[in-house]
């Protein structure tokens, strides 16, 4: 038997493997550390550590040594800066045992794809259900008046569905089990305008405007390298336009939302709630006298200073007091400047260029030539430099963003004459 088939022992276990990341946290925190120990046993019994000469790898492990050995020991609260540094490596080798190893097996891969698709449409039609009877499907009813939260306790279904939904349609841009192209591409855009509803419903500022960039990218690759299929591609383009007006003019507080927010959010950023906390964070970045602007304040160490009842002051400097406990800077760039210093951001850009690099690197010989559009705009989801980020050292989230950083890069793997993608 496979050696893979007998770590997860049936394909079943990757099929329920975004499932279990998104809905059950501490599943996969242990899940995502399993399999970074196993493929490092793998990899020690096949002799085989070709994957840490990855460019990237080399990146993102000079950037975890940094965070523990400088930026920790002279963060302002050390402890917990080295608490987060310290196992920051188990996400990296685990996106690896994705890339390089599981999600090598077109089988295993497909149903992992499979898994993606169930939940991400799970999602959607719960979020449907509870915009149209006001509850959802396990009896949550919004938390917020403009705002739905769907099967989840916050304010994040549009989030996790923009992070997995073009592994979703890469899966099915892709797929054999449908035969006629016309059905195929009609499926693809059809998913394309419904999940601009979905977020349109959620009122997510950040992941609708993350969602548009990611189909920007695949829909103008898709456009330039597929002629043929360019009426269809605007047709999903109008398609997507008219479904959000309609649910604009029927919906006037989503529209207030989801679309004059947005605008307003764009021209007005710094004043934005998210701006005012980047710049909270950018302050604490200069003004921290115990620290260096090349080293940061600590990683994780910017909740513990921006709510400090000392620093109130601050808080009422970037209108932030009525925000209550700050989690993160909302910018994951930001995140590693305050945290790690001008050094510990040029590490991490550094660590991203080489994965987006790895990315766009797909050589001809693909059966599935625009496969990288759909990784890069997976990976530009969560890294768009613009974007409302989430907490990159928070566990479910940090397993989640290495999972489809792990995905991208399997996809994409360059691989030699006659093989298949």
């Amino acid at each position: 038997m496979h050696p893979i088939r007998l770590i997860f022992n049936f394909k079943i276990a990757l099929f329920l493997l975004p499932a279990l990341f998104l809905f059950w946290h501490t599943a996969a925190d242990v899940i995502a550390s399993g399999i970074a120990i196993v493929y490092l046993i793998h990899s020690g019994n096949n002799n085989n550590w070709r994957w840490i000469k990855k460019p990237w790898i080399i990146a993102a492990f000079s950037l975890w040594l940094y965070s523990i050995f400088v930026s920790s020991s002279l963060a302002v609260y050390p402890k917990e800066s080295y608490e987060i540094s310290i196992l920051f490596i188990r996400f990296i080798i685990f996106a690896a045992a994705l890339a390089y190893w599981i999600l090598q097996d077109e089988q295993l891969r497909k149903w992992f794809e499979y898994g993606v698709i169930a939940v991400v449409i799970f999602i959607v039609i719960d979020v449907f259900i509870q915009a149209t009877f006001g509850k959802d499907l396990l009896g949550h009813v919004p938390r917020v008046r403009t705002r739905l939260n769907g099967p989840f306790s916050n304010l994040i279904p549009g989030t996790y569905v923009t992070k997995l939904i073009f592994i979703a349609l890469a899966s099915l841009f892709y797929s054999t089990k449908i035969k006629k192209s016309d059905i195929k591409i009609g499926l693809f855009v059809l998913s394309l305008s419904t999940v601009v509803v979905f977020l349109f419903l959620t009122g997510e500022r950040s992941a609708f405007l993350n969602y548009l960039l990611g189909c920007a990218i695949v829909t103008i690759g898709l456009f330039v390298m597929y002629p043929t299929l360019r009426f269809w591609l605007l047709g999903g383009s109008v398609a997507m336009i008219v479904s959000v007006g309609i649910f604009a003019v029927a919906n006037p507080t989503m529209q207030k939302r989801t679309i004059e927010s947005s605008y307003q959010y764009i021209i007005d950023w710094p004043n934005s709630s998210n701006g005012r906390i980047v710049r909270s964070a950018i302050d604490i970045w200069i003004n921290t006298n115990s620290t260096s602007l090349y080293t940061g304040v600590g990683l994780r160490n910017y909740r513990h200073i921006v709510n400090d009842t000392a620093n109130n002051d601050l808080k009422k400097k970037y209108y932030m007091a009525g925000y209550g406990y700050v989690l993160h800077p909302h910018n994951i760039y930001v995140e590693w400047l305050v945290g790690g210093g001008i050094l510990g951001l040029l590490g991490f850009v550094t660590m991203i260029a080489l994965v987006l690099k790895e990315l766009v690197k797909r050589n001809t010989y693909s059966q599935n030539p625009a496969i990288p559009l759909f990784a890069v705009a997976v990976f530009m989801t969560t890294f768009w430099p613009l974007s409302h980020g989430m907490n990159f050292f928070t566990n479910r989230n940090a397993a989640i963003i290495w999972m489809t950083i792990g995905w991208a890069l399997a996809v994409t793997v360059k691989k030699q004459p006659n093989n298949n993608s």
